[in-house]
């Protein structure tokens, strides 16, 4: 079996890897993409695929409602 980044092979199946990031079994096609195959997942793995589809981002809380450091310019007028 052949190497491939991200991909280590099922020790006994051809044509099935597995997925080093989310640990999920896929089967390989002939064209070379990947199917996955059905199995139970964890509830994280079930909510990170979803916020992938989805294709939101969500907002932080140390990002929301953050403004922008004042300038130089309006420190230097306030302390004239």
């Amino acid at each position: 079996m052949e190497d491939i980044e991200g991909w280590e092979p099922h020790p006994t199946r051809k044509n099935i890897y597995k997925n080093l990031k989310t640990g999920l079994l896929y089967r390989r096609r002939e064209s070379g993409s990947f199917d996955r195959i059905p199995q139970k997942m964890t509830e994280h793995q079930e909510l990170e695929d979803f916020r992938k589809a989805s294709g939101l981002v969500a907002m932080t809380s140390r990002s929301r409602g953050r403004t922008p450091p004042p300038s130089d310019k309006t420190l230097a007028e306030e302390s004239e």
